[in-house]
């Protein structure tokens, strides 16, 4: 008799993140993935208990992949070089993995069932947004010399919440940033984060 066959984490996980980028995470079950992967429901189940642990497995690698190397460039030792090499990176990372970035930057959190998620899988998603609030507050107190909420909500405008805006037509087409397009969005970050290091500068001034 021939050995059984055996499939992996990582072959079921492909599989969730087509039916998931195809359909949206909420839609996504256990059948699906079989069908889509051709790996049997009982072997699925095997490795996942849930399509919610699957759900959470999905998002956290997505995150802690983008996650590691984003805070590495935000880590540099020019601070608004720092910033802006985060913008290229991350629309680098969209023109390179068009699925990923319709899952991980077009879906909450939430819509991965997270409220549903095992402890092990919750404890690994407060460990990744603990370490990218340490990260921001850490890059706005070196940009601006505070870490303060005001601070911190600045730069996550400029380095988060206005790329995620800028790109959202091009993840939503799956198709890579126009250069003209990273131009200007790079020079809209720059603009925010030096009017960030200016405003505080001047806030010290006047005292």
């Amino acid at each position: 008799m021939g050995r059984p066959q055996r499939y992996d984490e990582v072959e079921i996980l492909e599989g969730a993140k087509h039916v998931s980028a195809e359909r949206g995470p909420q839609k996504l079950t256990i059948a699906k993935v079989a069908q889509r992967t051709g790996v049997p429901v009982g072997s699925i189940y095997h490795r996942y208990a849930s399509r919610d642990e699957i759900l959470a497995a999905l998002w956290l690698d997505l995150a802690e992949e983008f996650q590691e190397y984003w805070l590495v460039e935000l880590d540099r030792e020019d601070v608004l070089g720092a910033g802006l090499a985060g913008v290229r990176y991350a629309c680098r990372w969209i023109g390179r993995h068009p699925r990923e970035a319709r899952l991980l930057l077009l879906h909450r959190r939430e819509d991965f069932a997270s409220e549903r998620w095992p402890a092990g899988y919750r404890r690994r998603a407060e460990r990744l947004a603990s370490r990218a609030a340490a990260s921001l507050s850490t890059y706005a107190a070196r940009l601006t010399g505070r870490g303060g909420a005001a601070e911190v909500r600045m730069v996550r405008f400029a380095l988060i919440d206005l790329p995620t805006a800028a790109l959202r037509r091009d993840i939503e087409a799956g198709a890579p940033p126009s250069e003209k397009g990273q131009r200007l969005l790079l020079q809209t970050c720059a603009y925010v984060l030096r009017h960030a290091a200016r405003s505080q500068s001047k806030g010290h001034a006047r005292r």
